[in-house]
């Protein structure tokens, strides 16, 4: 049977429990992503005070790119051309 709402307007309203889980995941990323801005801020000193919050987290985002492609091209050669995550999920 179809809801009132359903009737009005073609399809089922959204449960308040998932409009909540939606709202609550994207200011978990905020914090998230706010908190990564102030570590970074703290580790970087002084010269991070002329630097915008979006430059910092553009920043961190950058090293971590070269930091995980690295380590990539690293264990490739390290293990025959496959990465860690690859040999683990070989070994399940």
């Amino acid at each position: 049977m179809k809801t009132i709402h359903e009737l009005q307007h073609g399809q089922p309203q959204a449960s308040s429990q998932g409009i909540y889980d939606q709202i609550n995941s994207h200011f978990n990323e905020q914090n998230h992503q706010q908190k990564t801005i102030e570590e970074a801020r703290d580790i970087l000193g002084e010269q991070a005070q002329q630097l915008t919050d979006e430059q910092i987290y553009d920043l961190v985002n950058e090293v971590q790119y070269l930091v995980d492609t690295w380590i990539e091209e690293y264990e490739k050669k390290t293990f025959e051309g496959k990465t860690l995550k690859e040999l683990v999920q070989l070994d399940l």
